[in-house]
């Protein structure tokens, strides 16, 4: 058994953990702090609050774990001291406490000592605990030197720890994407070494879209799918997918459908989707997204509706990840090019083309926005008109077009009063416009 000198977190543990640990210390019941709760104070900077990793459990931040403590004792001990709590495992062996910050699972390790149970867990960020009666950690395995250099690895066991629980895969890869970790090379080898056997058992369907999901809002993802296609996941998963296509995901911004669909680019994506059951609305949008790309040659040249239609089909949001997108792309082929000292231009018409459909949709944009400012403008044509004490002409949408701008800029000027003394300034420095 290995226990550190005390010590302190990268952040402070929430109040209602501390208490709930303290609440089982007092009769007589060893608490730990454990599992990913725990990784995320060890991984996580000490500026970030509780509430900036979603303590209330909100649903669209999924990277923020659900606390966890694990205790020494039976589950009738611990349900004697936390008779509120919820049976929510086989045996009784988990039990779960609702609190200020959501719930929180309390596992108990029956008749086995926190030590023996640790190394359980199998992989080595999950093998620590950290005790707050007197802020050790136990680390049975000496795993914590490891963690807070960045390495995932494994607990040394006789048994390769991907064949006692395949779900493993999913897990150590969304490790990887939200704690920037590194997978050691005996981790690496002992995936790749069981996948071929154990296939078969691999979780898919809703519990691997559910870690992939959280895999693909990581903050490094790419990291994690180049373990999953090391270890032989991703090519009996969705196969097809490119390589290539992992260091594109990592430079994404996280926008869940557009992580989506450059991970399955080049896969048979509806059949990968169906597999892993993506949400009918998700599935969508990375359908349309992939028609979208690359962007640059999804619309004619010189065509203002094709521009106008892909911006009604996607966000502003969407189109940027689609420029982007395409820019990382042509870098990529730049980079192979330069590699084989091979003469293209192809990248540079890429970025000439995308150059070119910025300013097309720049130029819509402003266009519209334009037109919403004239429609907002209290006065009308038919005010302009009778104004200036002219008919019907194009003077009359370049005097709406310059109170447009003359709003911009001050919007409110946005009155009859500022706009008709505007308008006869306007009409003195335009006369010929009227004639």
């Amino acid at each position: 058994m290995r226990q550190s000198e005390p010590t302190t977190l990268a952040r402070e543990l929430p109040k209602p953990v501390l208490e709930l640990c303290a609440h089982l210390e007092e009769r007589g019941i060893r608490s730990l702090s454990h599992g990913e709760g725990l990784l995320a104070d060890l991984r996580t900077p000490s500026s970030t609050t509780e509430s900036d990793l979603g303590a209330t459990q909100n649903l669209a931040n999924p990277r923020y774990p659900t606390r966890s403590i694990l205790c020494g004792g039976t589950p009738q001990e611990i349900y004697r001291a936390l008779p509120r709590a919820v049976v929510t495992s086989e045996e009784a062996v988990r039990l779960t406490q609702a609190t200020a910050i959501g719930p929180v699972d309390v596992i108990c390790s029956g008749e086995r000592s926190l030590e023996e149970i640790l190394p359980a867990f199998g992989l080595g960020p999950l093998a620590i605990g950290f005790r707050p009666a007197n802020e050790s950690f136990v680390d049975p395995t000496n795993q914590l030197a490891a963690l807070r250099e960045g390495r995932l690895g494994l607990v040394p066991s006789d048994r390769n720890a991907f064949d006692a629980a395949p779900r493993r895969y999913w897990i150590v890869a969304r490790l990887i994407a939200e704690y920037d970790l590194d997978p050691t090379p005996e981790l690496v080898e002992a995936a790749t070494s069981a996948f071929q056997g154990l296939s078969a058992r691999l979780p898919l369907a809703i519990p691997a879209r559910r870690e992939m999901t959280r895999v693909l809002a990581g903050r490094r993802p790419g990291r994690a799918l180049r373990f999953l296609r090391e270890s032989g996941v991703t090519a009996y998963v969705v196969p097809g997918a490119d390589p290539r296509n992992e260091d594109l995901v990592d430079a994404l911004p996280p926008l869940p459908a557009v992580r989506w669909a450059a991970w399955l680019r080049g896969s048979a994506t509806a059949s990968a989707m169906i597999r892993l059951r993506v949400p009918h609305a998700v599935a969508r949008r990375v359908e349309k997204l992939q028609t979208a790309h690359p962007i640059d040659r999804a619309l004619n040249a010189g065509r203002e509706g094709g521009v106008r239609k892909l911006m009604t089909r996607h966000s502003e949001e969407e189109l940027s990840a689609l420029l982007k997108w395409r820019r990382l792309e042509l870098a990529q082929d730049a980079a192979r090019e330069n590699e084989t000292r091979t003469e293209n231009d192809a990248a540079l018409e890429g970025e000439s083309r995308l150059l070119d459909l910025e300013d097309r949709i720049a130029k819509i944009r402003a266009a519209d926005s334009q037109v919403q400012v004239v429609r907002a403008l209290v006065l009308d044509g038919a005010a302009v008109m009778d104004l200036l004490g002219a008919g019907p002409g194009r003077h009359v949408g370049q005097a709406l077009a310059h109170l447009a701008r003359f709003v911009a800029e001050d919007p409110a000027a946005n009155d009859r009063e500022h706009l008709e003394a505007e308008l006869i300034d306007w009409a003195a420095q335009n006369a010929n416009l009227l004639d």
